[in-house]
């Protein structure tokens, strides 16, 4: 659309054009980012579910111990972990959050809002080793 001014000169009017597009995120791809983000952290693996038997280290099996729920603008992530046995449980917890949460957010846009994570076991390191 074109307007004259004062001077005849052409004005071009900027028309914005509004979108109902979004991005969303299935489920699944929350799980593999969480999975991969696990697997730099020291003396953690996951539950298979169900029976409650290790999986092996974190990273090698499917999306066993972790739950996720997807919103529009935030994420819940459920873990349920084995930790190795001499390991500081609060302090794998405060790296398992801060990572998640950093992950999540820089690959996303979408915020961590709830991170719970139940320890289920704890296993000796070379029963890391064996098992995974």
């Amino acid at each position: 659309m074109e307007i004259n001014d004062k001077n005849n000169k052409e004005i071009e009017s900027i028309v914005e054009v509004q979108h109902d597009s979004k991005l969303t995120f299935d489920e699944q791809v929350i799980v593999k980012i969480v999975m991969m983000t696990l697997k730099d952290i020291e003396g953690v693996a996951t539950i298979k579910p169900g029976g409650g038997a290790f999986s092996g280290i974190v990273g090698r099996t499917n999306n066993e111990g972790i739950n996720v729920e997807v919103g529009e603008t935030e994420v819940a992530v459920d873990l349920r972990l084995v930790i190795e046995y001499g390991k500081n449980a609060k302090e794998i917890y405060s790296e398992i959050k801060e990572a998640v949460e950093n992950q999540v957010m820089n690959m996303t846009g979408l915020r961590v809002v709830e991170l719970n994570v139940k320890i289920e076991d704890v296993l000796k390191a070379d029963e890391f080793k064996t098992r995974g």
